[in-house]
């Protein structure tokens, strides 16, 4: 049998080779195992694309006499002897065919290496290196050093005395060269003085497992050998102990049970009189969470409408295969439904249906936060039957959280951007939460956005597709309206409540009230605080009837930026172009601002810090003050005007540490805060029930920023904001403070009228070209100096052009050279362009971009 094996090695963009599975690896060997194979004369690590038996492929190439060459260049050699494949690098790592044609799509879409579009799907920590290795042959332990050249009898020496050495620990400790190095190797060896060899690197995941002891006799056997152990009281204490508890138990349990130690075991172990297994243990990132079952409410009547739909079409999973797709638009919905509509509820119906059918489903969340409330949600429907994958977990959770998941022991996988790739042999549903979140596009190659990922693993797997959201993307809506996606809309707010009968029963609530504040006038009517006199209010009336209320500004901080009111000088990053902004670092818990705290400038990109200096470095002055207002600013003015209310913060600062989003909201659901202070990832989704005031700080913060969805984006966060309020009873209030109140964005969302933001936006798009009108590629170019930026982005718009103009149809059009609005960014200045056509594809296919450019494909800002 014949295995064709994508290897991790850099000789090619898809290096593509053909060994031979040797008999032993017949019965267990898949396609989509990560296996060692040997190339040239080192160890590498590959993907099998592919299995068939000897005879059926159409050539044979010896990858020993020429390794360097993808297995489609060879197609004319000799027929040689296939080398075997050495082992299989670990059994439960294999990827699932759906996996495959994924990582295939996201290479061709996303242009990169179908071997980095295969790492996505592989587990973390599962891959492992093959370290050369140099060490010293016995005549060279015995060579005289004072006859070698200088170079080798410092590798020599080195090696004699430190014994076997990577390359890499060598190179450290060497001059010379990587060249001058590998001569220096190649002499020693030659001569027989040290000779080469390999070793792994050690796999950051393995399996956990827990030492078990149990008796290995039956028990009157053991009590009569009591009598031989009376001068060993710890072997008889230990073995008394597995007596009394004749099930397999924890070695250190049993261990510290019976106040016995390690050498006790031993000892009884080579008396035959127990026996010491192993087995394994999950690591289990929800072995904390237990909560009560739920019981699923009654549907509202538009609830009820869209669950018919998405029924219908899960129904049909038992009735075609993944290959079938005629009825493919059939299976995909937008469910749009306002904030509170009960989408949630639909999510974990369908997902029952699924399970049902013996189907698996996939959950996509934007935020870690997020993901925190909506496993305990689907933990009390489904408990024992999750598994959750995001970033937040450790190595090893994530590691077993996969296998549990290939296995099939798991039906459902949650979790944010990456666990689109979880291994779902059985999938047949995808659901994909606010899925207008602009978190869902990766931010480090391969770039791809995760919403568009599940869609074709929808049509790759034949699966029902759910994309849910209060505030749907524009090119979403505008793909439903135009019939591409099934529209289910849930128009009206609905709450559970418990019926005379004790049952759960459905009501409708209104949307919260949203009152518009025009800072412009109230700094004309002399309120210089950050509070408007209408948000103060209302924060009053809401602590004094024992409610909660959410204070929500996106931007970090107790400043925006420290200026020279003398000159006008902003203190910026050295490293970058970002003004530096003011945090206050506070020495106790993350997210307790009453702690002593220092000041800092901080930079939002390199995190760049240092001291606020006491006069202007420009032109001396003292007169250098903060500016703007950050969420630290904000916790600080709410403990000045009230003095009792206990304030959290929730930003990116606040939770560093693993659990501190669970800590965070366990401690405003149990009432232990009062006000709810953060940026953009309290803005979405969380069920709050006893929110009943809404304030935004600053609306206007990204809405005139240099890019096309700056309006989209405000209008997304401030209805997502405002939903927040008012989940469990009416009278819920939201005041929104801005400088540009008659934005069709923020008069939107004031109504709660998404159909009206959609019509301004998408004419405004129309008339710009921009998408869903288009597809855009943005290529960015970062070098150490502003001119060779600048050259560069030149030269490759020269080349975009010509392209464009050979292989597209008449309307594109290319924006830029341009520096980007981040001009400078970890030292590196950046300019860019920005493709904008029907279908990029062929001039992409056709383009060879030199190297140190980054390609995005369809990016979600052009910043």
């Amino acid at each position: 049998m014949s295995a064709e094996l994508l290897a991790d090695v850099a000789v090619g963009a898809d290096a593509v080779f053909t060994y031979r599975a040797p008999p032993r690896l017949h019965a267990v060997l898949t396609i989509g195992h990560l296996v060692w194979a040997p190339l040239r004369q080192r160890r590498v690590q590959g993907v099998v694309l592919d299995l068939y038996a000897r005879g059926d492929n159409l050539f044979r190439v010896d990858n020993d006499l020429n390794p360097s060459l993808p297995r489609s260049d060879r197609s004319d050699a000799q027929t040689p002897t296939l080398r075997d494949l050495i082992d299989i690098a670990d059994p439960d790592v294999a990827l699932t065919p759906a996996q495959i044609r994924l990582a295939r799509w996201i290479a061709g879409y996303y242009r990169v290496s179908l071997y980095e579009a295969l790492s996505l799907m592989l587990p973390p920590g599962a891959t492992r290196e093959a370290e050369t290795t140099w060490r010293a042959t016995v005549e060279g332990r015995n060579a005289a050093l004072g006859a070698l050249p200088p170079g080798e009898r410092d590798v020599l020496y080195l090696l004699r005395r430190s014994g076997e050495m990577t390359e890499r620990d060598l190179r450290r400790r060497l001059r010379g060269s990587d060249a001058e190095l590998q001569a220096i190797y190649a002499a020693l060896r030659e001569r027989g003085l040290i000779e080469r060899g390999t070793i792994l690197s050690r796999a950051r995941a393995r399996p956990r497992t827990e030492r078990l002891v149990r008796l290995a006799v039956a028990p009157d056997e053991a009590r009569a050998a009591l009598e031989t152990l009376a001068r060993a009281p710890r072997q008889r204490a230990l073995a008394a102990y597995l007596i009394e508890h004749p099930e397999p138990s924890p070695v250190s349990a049993a261990l510290a049970a019976a106040a016995a130690d390690a050498s006790a075991l031993r000892a009884l172990e080579r008396r035959g009189l127990v026996e010491v297994t192993a087995r394994e243990v999950w690591r289990d990132p929800l072995a904390s969470v237990s909560p009560p079952p739920d019981t699923p409410p009654a549907l509202s009547p538009a609830q009820q409408q869209a669950w018919d739909e998405i029924a219908r079409a899960i129904d049909c999973l038992k009735e075609s295969s993944p290959d079938h797709h005629a009825d493919a638009v059939q299976r995909l919905f937008l469910l749009h439904g306002v904030t509170g509509s009960g989408k949630t509820e639909l999510y974990l119906r369908a997902i029952a249906r699924a399970l049902r059918l013996g189907r698996q489903a996939l959950v996509l969340t934007p935020e870690i936060a997020l993901t925190t409330q909506l496993v305990r949600r689907f933990a009390a429907r489904f408990p024992g039957r999750l598994a959750v994958l995001h970033s937040e977990l450790s190595v090893g959770e994530r590691y077993d959280q996969w296998r549990r998941l290939r296995r099939g022991e798991a039906g459902i996988a949650i979790g944010s951007r990456s666990a689109v790739f979880a291994p779902l042999p059985n999938l047949g549903l995808i659901i994909v939460d606010e899925e207008h979140e602009p978190s869902y596009k990766h931010d480090a190659a391969p770039r791809y956005h995760a919403r568009d990922v599940a869609q074709r693993l929808a049509a790759i797997t034949g699966s029902v597709l759910i994309l849910g959201s209060a505030t749907p993307s524009v090119e979403s809506y505008a793909a439903a309206r135009a019939g591409r996606l099934r529209l289910l809309e849930l128009p009206e707010r609905v709450a559970t409540a418990t019926g005379p009968d004790g049952l759960p029963r459905t009501r409708t609530l209104p949307l919260p009230r949203v009152t518009i504040v025009d800072m412009r006038r109230e700094l004309a009517e002399h309120n210089r605080s950050i509070f408007s006199r209408a948000l103060q209010e209302s924060l009053a009336e809401t602590l004094a009837r024992g409610e909660q209320a959410i204070l929500f500004l996106n931007r970090r901080g107790a400043a925006s930026f420290f200026m020279c009111r003398d000159c006008g000088y902003v203190i910026a990053c050295p490293n970058c172009s970002s003004p530096l902004t003011l945090h206050q670092e506070a020495a106790g818990q993350p997210g307790n601002d009453r702690s002593p705290a220092a000041s800092l400038l901080v930079c939002h990109t390199c995190n760049h810090r240092e001291l606020p200096p006491a006069i202007c470095p420009q032109c001396w002055s003292s007169r250098v003050k903060s500016f703007g207002v950050g969420t630290q600013r904000v916790v600080e003015e709410i403990a000045a005007l009230f003095p009792g209310a206990r304030t959290v913060r929730w930003d990116r600062d606040s939770v560093g540490r693993k659990g501190d989003h669970d800590r965070l909201l366990d401690q405003f659901l149990r009432h232990e805060a009062d006000v709810l202070v953060g940026t953009q990832m309290i803005a979405k989704g969380l069920d709050l029930p006893l929110v009943g005031m809404v304030g935004v700080v600053a609306a206007d913060t990204g809405l005139y920023l240099p890019d096309f969805r700056a309006g989209e984006r405000t209008f997304q966060l401030l209805t997502q904001v405002a939903g927040r309020a008012g989940r469990r009873a009416e009278g819920a209030k939201v005041i929104i403070q801005t400088y540009a109140p008659e934005h069709y964005a923020i008069r939107a969302a004031q109504e709660h009228d998404y159909h009206a933001f959609y019509q301004e936006e998408i004419a405004f798009r129309r008339q710009t070209g921009y998408p869903p009108f288009a597809r855009m590629v943005r290529f960015v170019y970062g070098a150490g100096s502003d001119a060779r930026a600048r050259r560069a982005a030149e030269a490759l718009a020269s080349d975009l052009r010509a392209l464009a103009a050979k292989l597209l149809p008449a309307g594109w059009r290319l924006i830029g050279p341009a520096p980007a609005f981040f001009r400078v960014q970890r030292n590196r200045y950046r300019w860019h362009l920005i493709l904008c056509a029907a279908d990029p594809t062929p001039l992409l296919n056709a383009l060879r971009p030199p190297p140190g450019w980054m390609i995005d494909i369809d990016p979600v800002h052009v910043l």
